[in-house]
């Protein structure tokens, strides 16, 4: 596996999303994902510094219906830090595979991963091959320039972010499960 190719490829879906800042997006002409109309009322809650203390990060989602297919794409603020940057991304195409894609910023450091699903619930990381299908595919979403609704009926997308980010803090260890 490519990590360089990964990272690129990584934060190349986090721009064209309007997540990370962009050279290639014009933001008066595309809406980012962390608009507020894609604000969820769900969040992702994480285990504070102080002992017994629960932190709830926010959660957008949003969806497409595009050739009978529905896609819905659900992205948590996985933050910790507010200088460093920390996101998961899930996208979920009925009767595909899904996509859990991951990005912690920092101007000292960067960490990315694509990972893959058939159940929801048994990640692996994916390998080039992936990557590239993936990167075609949500280049192809791109195309439709953000004609998105905010999503609906999404419990089993949540669960399945959920457990994408555990699989991720498993793999790189940094992090107690939620």
């Amino acid at each position: 596996m490519n990590k360089d190719l990964m990272e690129t490829i990584v934060r190349h879906i986090f721009a064209s999303m309007a997540v990370i800042p962009s050279v290639f997006v014009n933001l008066d002409k595309s809406k980012s994902l962390m608009d507020k109309e894609y604000l969820l009322p769900d969040t992702i809650p994480f285990e504070s510094e102080e002992p017994g203390q629960i932190r709830k990060n926010r959660v957008w989602g949003c969806q497409l219906a595009a050739d009978q297919q529905d896609i819905k794409i659900l992205l948590g603020d996985c933050s910790e830090d507010r200088s460093i940057q920390e996101y998961a991304l899930l996208v979920s195409l009925k009767d595909a595979p899904i996509y859990g894609v991951y990005l912690v910023a920092s101007e000292q450091d960067s960490e990315s991963m694509i990972a893959v699903t058939m159940n929801g619930k048994e990640w692996m990381e994916c390998n080039t091959y992936y990557q590239a299908t993936f990167l075609a595919g949500m280049e192809q979403i791109r195309q439709f320039g953000f004609a998105w609704n905010k999503c609906s009926d999404y419990k089993e997308q949540l669960d399945m972010l959920l457990s994408f980010i555990n699989f991720h803090h498993t793999v790189y260890g940094d992090r107690d499960e939620r």
